[in-house]
């Protein structure tokens, strides 16, 4: 007569199998490219509201929209090279296009952490108080970010600027002699290059700013 196995032991199984596949699963499941898509969305959208919440507009400076908030993509000797972002506010007054350590926005998450995974005269990558989650190439294996479409400027634009309204604003807007330059009036892309040459488009509305994915139609989109 055979023996059948027990309730007990069947279950007891299922958990070992559920527990080898927690460890498997997750790895063998991870997509890269939607993982950062998705964070960096969540983080236009904080860009914009704290754009929304800290107007910069003062009647007794010209210069005011040059001190709005932006995210700003780089890659920078202080991380190596790897593809980052930072979200900050170029303080009027100095307004240099490039952040430094009052400038930075906190990371809504941990307030104790800042929202750059490193940049050179601001904030260090080793340091604890660097998110560095926002280190897109050590996160998520993704080696290039371009902005095209509707945020596209001569040069190479690595930025989105939003104002009071919540609008976005294309390049660096330091050299912009209006408050109106730049606004972006057709779709942004902001397209996300991954280590195995995969791609996946982020998409940003002209006056909303309202932020989503989409995935590349084909793999001949990539390139």
């Amino acid at each position: 007569m055979k023996k059948a196995f027990t309730l007990i032991e069947i279950i007891i199984v299922l958990v070992i199998v559920g527990i080898m596949a927690s460890f498997t699963i997750p790895k063998l499941n991870r997509n890269d490219l939607r993982l950062a898509a998705d964070q960096i969305v969540s983080h236009i959208r904080y860009t914009q509201h704290l754009a929304i919440i800290d107007d910069k507009f003062d009647t007794k400076d010209t210069n005011w929209y040059k001190g709005r908030w932006q995210i700003f993509f780089t890659k920078t000797i202080e991380t190596k090279n790897k593809q980052t972002y930072n979200i900050f506010n170029d303080i009027i007054g100095d307004s240099a296009g490039f952040p430094n350590k009052t400038e930075l926005a906190k990371n809504p998450l941990n307030p104790s952490k800042y929202m750059s995974s490193g940049y050179s005269g601001a904030i260090d990558s080793n340091s604890p108080e660097a998110s560095k989650e926002l280190n897109l190439e050590d996160t998520y294996n993704i080696i290039n970010v371009k902005l095209q479409d509707g945020c596209s400027k001569q040069g190479s634009p690595t930025r989105i600027t939003f104002d009071e309204l919540g609008r976005p604003y294309k390049g660096n807007v330091t050299s912009n002699t209006r408050h109106s330059q730049d606004l972006i009036t057709k779709i942004c892309t902001i397209k996300l290059t991954h280590t195995n040459n995969d791609c996946i488009f982020i998409k940003v509305t002209p006056i909303t700013g309202f932020a989503y994915v989409e995935q590349p139609a084909k793999k001949a989109d990539c390139k």
